[in-house]
């Protein structure tokens, strides 16, 4: 990662995090998480999450059964308010290109992570394959930048941003060029149902991808 791409990072989430994120709601299961997999599909898993810092997501992970959950975030103090007591539960934290995984994991994670990382998806991507067992999946849910509305949001937003417009189809390229096969590629709004599939009206999409 690029130092002036880790600045805009830390400088935005410079602030502490919460001592404490509590339960995760369930609207995640039920708005968010049903659109990109089955929870079933956890059981007996091992799971890295990329950006888990201040994340939900490693509590909702175990609790339906994963065998071993990695947490990793570019900025390690914000693990402390996610970190779980379990020993299933385990920290990597630094920048991903540079961290060391002992082997492959069934699952690689990221909510809302690699829209900061535009310039860099070709080595992100490439070494989230490396990542990945053959037959492993890539889930992540980003801002869909088709829906004029997360434009808009975007430049609303007067604080130093280092997220950057791209599109959903050219990202998702990316990953069949590294070895994946497609299994979702779908917009939507949380609650609005009505909204999952149109790319004008999804706020956000998810991206699952299986490695060859």
């Amino acid at each position: 990662m690029t130092d002036r791409q880790i600045d805009i990072i830390v400088r935005r989430y410079a602030s502490p995090p919460a001592t404490s994120l509590g339960e995760p709601p369930k609207a995640l299961v039920r708005d968010y998480l049903a659109k990109a997999f089955d929870l079933r599909e956890l059981k007996g898993q091992t799971i890295l999450e990329i950006g888990a810092g201040c994340s939900h997501y490693g509590r909702i992970f175990l609790d339906n059964g994963c065998e071993r959950y990695i947490a990793n975030d570019l900025i390690p103090e914000r693990l402390a308010p996610s970190r779980i007591d379990d020993p299933r539960y385990q920290e990597l934290p630094g920048d991903f290109l540079k961290i060391d995984l002992p082997k492959p994991v069934d699952i690689v994670f990221a909510n809302l992570t690699m829209m900061f990382l535009v310039p860099l998806f070709p080595a992100f991507i490439a070494k989230i394959a490396k990542a990945l067992r053959p037959g492993g999946l890539f889930i992540g849910m980003e801002t869909n930048y088709w829906c004029p509305l997360s434009v808009l949001r975007r430049f609303a937003d007067l604080k130093p941003n280092p997220a950057r417009l791209f599109s959903p189809h050219r990202y998702a390229e990316l990953y069949i060029r590294n070895g994946f096969v497609i299994e979702r590629l779908v917009p939507f709004t949380a609650r609005y149902g009505w909204t999952t599939g149109n790319w004008l009206l999804g706020t956000n999409f998810w991206l699952r991808a299986k490695k060859r």
